[in-house]
């Protein structure tokens, strides 16, 4: 028995999408708002593909989610719930193709990457597909990771993958799975880390009812003081504070939105940043979102134009130990782009503005507003999402991988670069921290930002000035 939200429930019983993860199902019904993210795994030699299809298969009996299919309720009455697939056969999830000879020139693995992201995944079946890429210089290999944001966030995912990595190239064969109940003989070793995935999406619904008309009167009036008490006092402050994020767009430059995407990857030194953190009394994450600020910045200024804030969305982890499902809250912030501060000035304003962040009260409420979200009908959900998600300038996200090297059917993992969501926004920077780097991601709208090579240099550069 597993405890969840305070009370008691079988491994066997139900389990449905958290209210975060029903807004991300229903806001998909526009394909600009996929919240579909992918990682491009940089390998040093072609995996053995049938020892990786059997461990990718491995881990889809053990991961719940990997084997499970969407489940709708008639006429929403509840939130959709995670079948298993009767019929789940790994190679509707793996596939290996060769990289085509017009993807064969610089930046042409990131376009390819790019492409494969942008196909929808297949609604009546688990929503995985991992796509095995050949041809590339040196005898390497790559592989694009795709899977939809209901299933996990990144972190979940990075947990999931514990399940089909190895940590030595020749690692011996794990012991078979029980098909019938997904347990393994020898003993999973990451024990019940796997067994409570999906566990904490579940909400009851006396909790979701009373939740959703005091949510919807602080979005009807965010600003409103309730004579209930200090905390909601405190929630409709914060509420408040986030509804200005999207009362309009704040770059001059990224005002054209489309479905064309580009993605541009590099590596920095995580250790020199870490470093730097330190010696200016900020966070690792501090420093990499001053870095993308200040190269938005001058791709600003670059352009003709002189921005003052940037609107940025950042996840907030939730995570407690569970490696499953979508355990964090999504808040929105205003970051500084004055021209006129310095690199370090930005990163001592960029620290109190994100420390502030962390602190909202409406991050923890935002359950609650995706509970009072998902009740208005499909095409006003997506026409407000739409609204909200167009007037976010930047999606950042910093994800922590192995410090060490770990494989793939016997191929060194050299890198991982994160594909984040755009979900309407012009910007997504991921980065993910492998083997003493950080490998990062620029998912950009090409109708907003021309080039992301020269945003990924910019960010370079400012990482450069940042530590130095």
């Amino acid at each position: 028995m597993a405890q969840v939200d305070g009370e008691q429930r079988s491994s066997t019983q139900v389990q449905r999408m958290n209210n975060l993860e029903y807004l991300m199902w229903l806001l998909e019904a526009d394909p600009l708002l996929t919240s579909q993210f992918a990682n491009l795994t940089m390998l040093d030699s072609v995996p053995d593909i049938d020892r990786l299809r059997a461990r990718l298969d491995r881990a889809a009996q053990i991961v719940p989610r990997l084997h499970q299919w969407v489940e709708e309720a008639p006429a929403r009455i509840a939130a959709p719930c995670w079948r298993p697939d009767a019929d789940f056969h790994i190679d509707h999830h793996f596939r290996v193709t060769e990289l085509p000879a017009e993807y064969r020139r610089p930046g042409g693995l990131e376009r390819f990457a790019c492409a494969l992201d942008q196909e929808p995944l297949h609604r009546d079946r688990p929503l995985w597909e991992f796509v095995l890429i050949t041809g590339l210089d040196g005898d390497r290999a790559a592989m694009v990771q795709r899977m939809d944001h209901t299933v996990t966030d990144g972190e979940g995912g990075l947990r999931m993958s514990m399940a089909f990595i190895d940590l030595e190239r020749d690692a011996p064969d794990p012991p078979p799975v029980d098909r019938a109940t997904g347990s393994s003989g020898g003993g999973l070793p990451l024990g019940n880390l796997l067994e409570t995935i999906g566990h904490s999406t579940r909400k009851r619904w006396n909790w979701t009812v009373s939740g959703i008309g005091e949510v919807v009167d602080h979005v009807r009036h965010p600003t409103r003081l309730v004579q209930t008490g200090a905390e909601v006092i405190d929630v409709a402050g914060s509420l408040a504070r986030q509804a200005r994020s999207v009362d309009r767009r704040l770059s001059p430059l990224w005002t054209e939105r489309s479905q064309d995407r580009s993605l541009a990857t590099t590596q920095f030194p995580l250790q020199r940043v870490i470093d730097a953190s330190r010696s200016a009394g900020v966070t690792v994450n501090d420093l990499f979102t001053t870095a993308v600020v200040e190269a938005a910045v001058n791709l600003h200024i670059d352009a003709g134009t002189v921005p003052t804030e940037f609107r940025a969305a950042v996840p907030i982890s939730t995570r407690d130990g569970a490696s499953g499902g979508n355990l964090f809250s999504p808040t929105l912030t205003i970051l500084p782009a004055s021209p006129d501060l310095s690199p370090e000035e930005r990163l001592h304003a960029v620290a109190e503005v994100m420390n502030r962040a962390k602190s909202e009260r409406s991050v923890a409420a935002m359950g609650s507003l995706a509970a009072g979200a998902r009740l208005m009908p499909t095409t006003v959900l997506t026409k407000v999402g739409k609204w909200v998600t167009s007037n976010i300038d930047l999606v950042l996200s910093n994800l922590r991988a192995a410090p060490f090297d770990t494989f793939m059917g016997g191929a060194l993992v050299e890198a991982n670069y994160p594909i984040g969501p755009l979900t309407g926004a012009a910007v997504n920077v991921t980065t993910m921290s492998y083997r003493g780097k950080m490998d990062i991601g620029v998912h950009t709208d090409s109708a907003a930002v021309d080039n992301a090579k020269d945003f990924t240099d910019g960010i370079l550069a400012a990482f450069e000035a940042l530590t130095s």
